[in-house]
């Protein structure tokens, strides 16, 4: 068996282990973040504006768009890749699972920008292309990050408690790092060349 086999026959194992759970409820998580940042902009209508215009400025800040609006791959593939990378690693921080603050913030985000459509009476048509040719890679890609970050923490509470259900450390980094590089990176990657060359393309036909 080749090493790169053995490496995805490791991840598949992984997978099927106690990490799929959290998967899956960091996916509801950030689903539910979804409802209630939609159902916050509907409270207060001004909510939205002051999000998305804090967003834009965050994008303009990383250099993802130029100054004639054009989307950089490179630096949008390397701010993903950072922003997930830092998601994982802040579960090296026991007890304040701090990688689900990006999983409340991303969410809730997303509900902020579907009400807002909403409110402005424009096509939900156009949010779906504008979300999901590069969101069916970048989202799962993000809740893995982010359900890595979790299983860390959680193993780092663990250990700091000296509970006997803890996982080897060393052990439980391979499979972290297995799922970084074999499944949220090349996610990234597709949704980066996505985002930048199809997705444009295709909001123009709702336009």
């Amino acid at each position: 068996m080749s090493w790169t086999r053995e490496q995805a026959a490791l991840l598949r194992t992984f997978l099927r282990t106690g990490f799929r759970r959290t998967v899956l409820w960091c996916g509801l998580g950030m689903a539910a973040a979804g409802v209630l940042g939609f159902a916050a902009a509907q409270i207060r209508p001004g909510l939205a504006e002051e999000l998305i215009n804090a967003f834009r400025e965050q994008v303009t800040q990383s250099g993802v768009v130029d100054e004639e609006g054009a989307m950089s791959v490179f630096a949008l593939l390397m701010n993903n890749w950072r922003a997930m990378l830092l998601t994982a690693m802040y579960g090296f921080i026991p007890f304040l699972f701090l990688p689900l603050i990006s999983l409340l913030v991303n969410g809730a985000l997303l509900g902020v920008v579907t009400a807002a459509y909403h409110a402005n009476g424009m096509s939900m048509a156009l949010l779906l292309a504008g979300l999901l040719p590069h969101g069916i890679f970048e989202l799962p890609a993000m809740v893995l990050s982010i359900a890595c970050g979790v299983q860390l923490c959680r193993n780092m509470c663990l250990l700091v408690t000296s509970s006997p259900r803890r996982v080897p450390m060393v052990e439980l980094l391979g499979d972290l790092l297995r799922v970084m590089v074999l499944l949220v990176a090349p996610m990234t990657v597709a949704a980066a060349l996505i985002e930048c060359y199809v997705t444009p393309a295709v909001m123009w036909l709702f336009r």
